[in-house]
């Protein structure tokens, strides 16, 4: 009984590879123009660009403060129905929920979210 215990624990459930599987397309989606187009000696200064088609509403991990353009940090912050119209009517809320709680965005992984197009 305790081996088929650890077995379980050990795999992966399928809707849970599925949602590495959306989140590591997003990424590439987002990151592969610059990817390829990019020296080594503009490294520095790599502007992501706005050229995915991805939902407003969408949340996914990110490391640092470069966040593509039209994306915002999930950190608990009001929703401006002026600015982010698409994302107040997708979410029907008020404010996003804080995610990134104690993290330092300068040093680790936060969660974005796409605000509009």
């Amino acid at each position: 009984m305790k081996k088929d215990i650890l077995k379980m624990r050990e795999a992966f459930t399928m809707i849970e590879i599925m949602m590495a599987l959306v989140v590591v397309s997003i990424m590439l989606a987002v990151l592969a123009p610059v990817i390829i187009s990019t020296k080594p000696s503009e490294a520095a200064n790599i502007q992501v660009t706005n050229s995915d088609n991805t939902p407003v509403g969408v949340i996914v991990a990110w490391f640092g403060t470069n966040y593509p353009k039209g994306w915002v940090p999930v950190s608990g912050q009001y929703i401006d129905p002026t600015q982010y119209p698409e994302l107040k009517n997708a979410l029907q809320r008020d404010a996003l929920p804080d995610l990134n709680a104690g993290a330092d965005p300068e040093n680790s992984t936060v969660w974005i979210i796409k605000a509009e197009k």
